[in-house]
């Protein structure tokens, strides 16, 4: 009989390239995934303070654990659905929203590494395997961010480097740009460390993290050598990031 990994190394791909499709129409994502009970704390309703939003690996979980670690009181906070519809919703319905972007082949390469590592740690998986194919993961990424670009002037773009560097001018820019008072992030190391310390493992750096990308990155290079898809992907999204992040209203690294 198949283990859960056999399993799901079959479904993954097809599952996630259906939420990859659901997710960048909120007229079809909401109806079905409000009604789960896990994303009850996740999807914007019309009583959120603030949406966040960005493709895995882009900063998201530090971006929010600063933010809810500044506030003297809770915020209601729309986070981690991984697609747009989320952050298309809040646009709409005028609720403070910051989308965070990172470079998609290095975002692409953090999120199969962390799969991998999820493989090792979860499952006890010697031989952790690629689930889904960069092709896919890429073109999620640009599905994720085209998508966003009619409701370009209606949410502010954080790169991941200014995250990570200085959440506190990030939420200073945030509430120049809505008009919100929500406090300042104070972006010391031990602050940084306090929000990791309350996020799962994925959420920071590691040793085996950075061995799983370094593996990952060259099996990326090597397929890119003979793959013309995945040249050409890869080109359209990093055409895309330039435009995002070129534009003189994003939140740049200091």
């Amino acid at each position: 009989m198949a283990n859960a990994l056999d399993v799901q190394r079959w479904t993954r791909p097809l599952r996630h390239r259906a939420k990859t499709f659901i997710g960048a129409r909120p007229w079809l994502f909401f109806p079905i995934f409000r009604p789960r009970p896990a994303f009850d704390d996740l999807l914007v309703t019309r009583s959120t303070d603030l949406c966040i939003e960005g493709f895995p690996r882009s900063g998201n979980s530090f971006t929010v654990g600063a933010v809810e670690h500044a506030q003297s009181s809770p915020l209601r906070v729309a986070h981690h659905t991984h697609v747009p519809a989320n952050a298309m919703r809040a646009c709409e319905w005028g609720i403070p929203t910051l989308v965070l972007i990172r470079n998609p082949k290095d975002a692409v390469v953090s999120v199969v590494a962390l799969s991998k590592q999820v493989q090792e740690k979860e499952h006890n998986a010697e031989d952790p395997a690629q689930r889904v194919s960069f092709q896919d993961h890429l073109w999620a990424w640009d599905i994720f961010y085209r998508s966003l670009i009619s409701h370009r002037d209606r949410m502010l773009v954080a790169l991941l480097g200014a995250v990570v560097e200085d959440m506190g001018d990030v939420i200073e820019r945030v509430n120049d740009r809505f008009g919100t008072n929500f406090a300042r992030f104070d972006h010391t190391p031990e602050n940084v460390a306090e929000v990791h310390s309350r996020q799962g493992y994925h959420a920071g750096p590691s040793e085996r993290r950075t061995g799983l990308k370094k593996e990952t990155r060259a099996d990326f290079n090597e397929q890119l050598q003979t793959d013309a898809a995945l040249q050409d992907t890869l080109s359209a999204a990093e055409t895309l990031y330039e435009r995002f992040a070129n534009d003189p209203e994003v939140v740049t690294n200091p």
